[in-house]
């Protein structure tokens, strides 16, 4: 009879109470990743955290907790945000960082979670999600490139002002 000794390729950790005790510093990258892309795409559409909550039928605390990435977003309620939103469950997931998709699972858990809640991204400010929905929200395709033209040229202008120490 084989003897039960434990295979050096699968060594467990310590065991503490029946449950494996693992160390892990704040939310996973990913969890980050998908609460960022519901938190935009919420705005973008000029929703609340209130009115996604109701039609989620769960609090407003709990979208806030999915948004900054504490709490996980279980398959099931990410398809019912994705229905809700009319977006199909691969947005939550498009445009995942290369650091992140190109990684060990080991190697994504040491990523540094900083990169995704940083507040210096422009794609995390209010204003920003509110001047790309203000701005689709114009319908005539030549206004909207005037008005796109314009704040460009005021961008370049503050930009050559600054240059030339005024």
């Amino acid at each position: 009879m084989p003897s039960k000794q434990p295979d050096d390729n699968r060594r467990r950790k310590p065991m503490r109470n029946g449950r494996r005790k693992t160390k892990t510093v704040g939310p996973h990258p990913i969890d980050l990743h998908v609460g960022r892309r519901l938190r935009e795409l919420r705005m973008l559409n000029g929703f609340g955290q209130t009115e996604i909550a109701k039609l989620l039928g769960i609090t407003f605390q709990q979208v806030q907790k999915y948004e900054r990435g504490t709490n996980r977003v279980s398959a099931s309620r990410l398809y019912d945000i994705a229905q809700a939103l009319k977006v199909p469950v691969s947005y939550f997931y498009d445009d995942i960082p290369r650091d992140l998709t190109d990684k060990s699972i080991a190697q994504r858990n040491k990523i540094v979670t900083q990169l995704f809640v940083s507040r210096e991204d422009p794609m995390q400010r209010r204003e920003t999600l509110e001047l790309v929905r203000s701005y689709y929200g114009v319908e005539d395709d030549v206004l909207r490139e005037r008005i796109f033209e314009l704040i460009k040229s005021i961008s370049k202008y503050n930009s050559s002002k600054t240059d030339r120490g005024i």
